[in-house]
């Protein structure tokens, strides 16, 4: 769907594009990036003790560090629109501030480094979550930039597989992040995710889809679930 968005504009509760009138906005977000990777790196270096353990800590950076920047590639060249003003303000110096925080507490609380176990699901889960976030909307961009696909809504690629893929993705990403902490309450974060995605901006978004794409979008949200790969066939099992 040419409506879906990275978690910076999901975040901040709007989804529509907006044509980009200059890259001041994306300079911004990539000079909030750069000084968040500095204060977590900071914060990580002076709250986790040893005991916590050098694989957590290089962990906790890489992930901070590999999620910027995938926010910046996604804003800046693979959705070529206008970055909102509550992206750059309350997303980014409120959201991921707090998350960040709340993801390094829980590894300061830590009294031993990571099993092979925790790193490999960590590892994973946070690989499958950025790789099915970013590739559906690069897979997304290639078709919409086809000149016969103008129009129309994309419903292929990683997207066949669930309408809202890139927000699982965004879900499942920060579950492994949350695992890296080795905190529990940290699971705040992508239960706080999937709700905002599940109950409010999912329906919001689908609803302007629906219009705008009403040649294409009746037989896609019938034969592909909206969140969770799958969960159609499974219901229809049990029913």
């Amino acid at each position: 769907p040419s409506a879906s968005q990275p978690l910076l504009l999901s975040m901040a509760g709007s989804f529509r594009s907006v044509s980009r009138s200059s890259s001041v906005r994306a300079n911004i977000l990539a000079f909030e990036s750069v000084g968040l990777l500095v204060v977590q790196f900071v914060a990580i270096e002076r709250l986790l003790s040893p005991a916590a353990g050098v694989v957590r800590r290089q962990l906790l950076i890489a992930f901070a560090a590999v999620y910027l920047l995938r926010l910046n590639v996604m804003a800046r060249w693979i959705l070529a629109r206008e970055l909102a003003i509550e992206e750059i303000t309350l997303v980014t110096l409120v959201w991921i501030p707090a998350m960040l925080a709340s993801f390094t507490a829980g590894a300061a609380l830590c009294g031993s480094d990571l099993s092979l176990i925790e790193i490999f699901l960590a590892v994973a889960a946070y690989s499958l979550g950025s790789y099915l976030n970013t590739y559906s909307e690069l897979q997304r961009k290639r078709w919409k930039q086809r000149p016969e696909n103008s129009g129309r809504c994309y419903t292929l690629g990683l997207f066949s597989l669930s309408r809202n893929i890139n927000y699982l993705g965004d879900v499942i990403l920060f579950a492994g992040w949350a695992l890296l902490s080795s905190a529990w309450w940290n699971a705040w974060v992508p239960l706080t995710m999937a709700s905002i995605f599940y109950f409010h901006h999912i329906p919001d978004k689908e609803a302007y889809l629906a219009k705008r794409y009403a040649r294409d979008w009746p037989s896609y949200s019938a034969k592909t679930p909206s969140f969770i790969p799958w969960s159609n066939s499974i219901v229809g099992s049990k029913g």
